[in-house]
């Protein structure tokens, strides 16, 4: 692929991102989902992803292998997603938060090319995104066809930049 074309994709992946993540918090706030949570709820979805985010930075700047920031990353929302399984009320609230915080700073990532989100925006288009999607009450059927559109677009977009994503820099 050829540089132009791999920045461009890059681009594409990583923006669909960041929008995606505030379509869902805009989606979680129209659905009533944060009116009545206990504000400790919305606080531990920050503390988490402050905490990802400093173990990732930290993680970057040594010789490492970007694998344990993004197993972190995509640790992290596996539970946030079986909370959201064991606890209705508070783990819908917490994964609402949290999923959107976890697809912006993917998007980041993926925009500054950082090795780590890579895989956790497969994770995200290829599983988090769409399950998430499935799961939310009262959506429309157009929109649960443009958000599988887009994600299979962003799938097909990260496979073809893997190859020059992870090659030397």
């Amino acid at each position: 692929m050829q540089p132009g074309a791999e920045r461009f994709v890059r681009w594409f992946a990583g923006l669909s991102l960041l929008v995606g993540s505030l379509v869902l918090l805009a989606g979680a706030a129209q659905f009533g989902t944060f009116t009545a949570a206990p504000i400790w709820i919305v606080l531990l979805a920050a503390v988490v992803s402050a905490g990802l985010a400093v173990f990732t930075a930290i993680e970057e700047r040594g010789p490492q292998s970007p694998m344990l920031p993004a197993a972190a990353w995509i640790l992290s929302v596996l539970f946030a997603m079986l909370g959201a399984h064991l606890d209705y009320a508070l783990g819908h609230v917490f994964l609402s938060g949290y999923a959107s915080v976890v697809a912006f700073a993917t998007g980041l990532g993926i925009l500054r090319r950082q090795l780590w989100a890579w895989p956790v925006a497969f994770a995200s288009v290829a599983g988090f995104g769409p399950i998430v999607l499935l799961l939310v009450p009262s959506m429309s059927a157009g929109v649960i066809a443009a958000g599988f559109v887009l994600f299979s677009a962003d799938v097909v977009a990260l496979l073809a930049i893997h190859r020059s994503y992870f090659e030397s820099r």
